[in-house]
């Protein structure tokens, strides 16, 4: 970033907060999709965006295959980067990209504007990867399967 606003740790967190609303679309729609889909995932679009993915898993573990795999490992990857966007939502972020979590437990940290920058573009990444996971492998594997679990 450069310009009027280098350094500035405003810009990159409405980034975060912009993609990660994306990813939560995104969830929301193949859930939808994999419900209209027979697959009963019975989680509330309106659920913390952790719990509608842990649910995810939880009903996909009783099938089996590679896109199965595939798609159980994302939503295990998704785990860090839906951790350090509730660690960054539920804090104060002050000047020079100090974080004071509300948590006393928790211990204070520093961001930077390319830090930021890099969460959201993992998080836009991690949605489209999930998006042709879904579409293009598990989808189909699971028709093929008949959808039945294991």
């Amino acid at each position: 970033m450069t310009g009027a606003f280098e350094g500035d740790v405003i810009r990159p967190l409405g980034l975060v907060t912009l993609y990660f609303g994306y990813v939560e679309a995104q969830v929301n729609a193949l859930l939808r999709q994999l419900r209209e889909g027979g697959i009963p995932v019975n989680v509330l679009p309106t659920a913390p965006l952790g719990q509608r993915l842990a649910d995810f898993a939880l009903v996909l573990q009783r099938y089996q295959g590679p896109a199965v795999a595939e798609v159980l490992a994302l939503l295990e990857e998704s785990k860090a980067l839906v951790d350090s966007r509730n660690a960054l939502i539920h804090a104060g972020i002050y000047a020079t990209g100090r974080v004071v979590p509300n948590d006393p437990a928790k211990a204070e940290y520093s961001v930077s504007p390319e830090g930021l920058t890099a969460l959201a573009n993992q998080a836009f990444n991690w949605k489209e990867r999930l998006n042709v996971a879904i579409q293009l492998r598990l989808m189909p594997e699971l028709r093929e399967s008949g959808g039945n679990g294991t």
